[in-house]
């Protein structure tokens, strides 16, 4: 197994991205431009055969006040993984933990379950939580499980005449979600760059905004949604105080799941409101 480290300037984008595309578990976290817009500095380690990039990395890291180098999740970035077109063995995942370099002294990172070693040695790695939401049966299927507090949202929501809207450019987004969470230097920090990951998002026409309102036209409710690898990726969800009230983001949730019922897609079930 050749597997080799590239710093970040040194990334060849289309290898790269293209592994990540292809790979079994490949995920939209995953590529370039979304690392690019979420983690300061990141390098990645490579699994070359005949001069393909067949599995891939992600190393995002920082300093520690120390200044030694440590492996840092980048906010808005929920998992990573080993990305590979190869079978995830537990062989390959560990030899791309230890294979990391000595200069990054410690740190860790949330990846998915596949992809955590047996061996942690000396990083912390943590499993990323959550299961899988088939969309690919009948919507009462789909809710058939979901908790009587679901229910009751549906119910308040009705009673509001919550109507769902078009879609809204990021910058209305951004700031509905900058109003609901506070204005906070980390904040500052997300609030423009997820304007530029759901820019790239559209630009690839990968996805777009939902947005859940009152009778009134007022926004309640809001989610970003990426479809890639068969997936339905929620990003920058959020839910004024009124909207909770009267069960917005269920609503907007449940307008979701009667459109998408019957296609091959999945999402996390936790990722839906209850």
């Amino acid at each position: 197994m050749d597997i080799r480290f590239v710093k970040q300037e040194d990334i060849d984008k289309q290898l790269y991205n293209s592994c990540v595309h292809f790979a079994t578990n490949g995920s939209v976290y995953g590529y370039d431009w979304f690392l690019n817009a979420t983690a300061k500095e990141w390098d990645v380690l490579v699994e070359v055969e005949n001069d393909s990039w067949v599995s891939v990395m992600p190393l995002p890291y920082d300093k520690n006040w120390l200044g030694r180098l440590q492996l840092r999740q980048p906010d808005l970035v929920p998992e990573l993984a080993v990305y590979s077109v190869k079978a995830l063995s537990p062989k390959r995942i560990q030899s791309f933990w230890d294979a990391i370099p000595d200069k990054f002294r410690g740190g860790g990172l949330t990846v998915e379950p596949a992809s955590v070693p047996a061996d942690q040695g000396r990083f912390e790695v943590e499993a990323a939580a959550g299961s899988a939401l088939l969309l690919n049966q009948p919507y009462e299927e789909i809710i058939g499980d979901f908790s009587p507090a679901y229910h009751e949202g549906l119910i308040r929501a009705e009673a509001a005449e919550l109507r769902p809207q078009p879609s809204f450019k990021p910058e209305k987004l951004a700031a509905f979600w900058k109003e609901v969470n506070g204005s906070t230097a980390t904040n500052e920090w997300a609030f423009h760059a997820m304007q530029r990951l759901m820019y790239q998002v559209l630009h690839r026409s990968w996805g777009g905004s939902h947005v859940m309102a009152g009778k009134d036209g007022e926004p309640l409710a809001m989610t970003f949604l990426v479809y890639s690898h068969g997936r339905i990726f929620p990003m920058f969800t959020a839910q004024s105080k009124k909207g909770k009230t009267v069960g917005a983001l269920t609503s907007l949730w449940d307008n979701l799941l009667r459109t998408h019922a019957g296609k091959g897609l999945k999402l996390k079930k936790e990722e839906v409101v209850f």
